[in-house]
């Protein structure tokens, strides 16, 4: 199962990932980012798209 992770210590908050998700599941409030997860669909944009590297997509193993 994938998942989108945030790593608040990294991100800029530059909002830079917040007009690129083709479903708006990302959003500003105020410097924190929130991830709407029901709209996410994991697709990876934002997390390409971040300079830092905040926004990563990971593979969760079901044990």
């Amino acid at each position: 199962m994938k998942t989108l992770v945030h790593d608040r210590k990294v991100c800029l908050a530059c909002a830079g990932c917040v007009g690129l998700c083709p479903k708006m599941a990302l959003d500003m409030y105020g410097l924190d980012l929130q991830i709407d997860s029901e709209k996410c669909i994991k697709c990876g944009i934002c997390a390409k798209a971040c300079p830092v590297g905040a926004l990563k997509i990971t593979e969760a193993n079901d044990a």
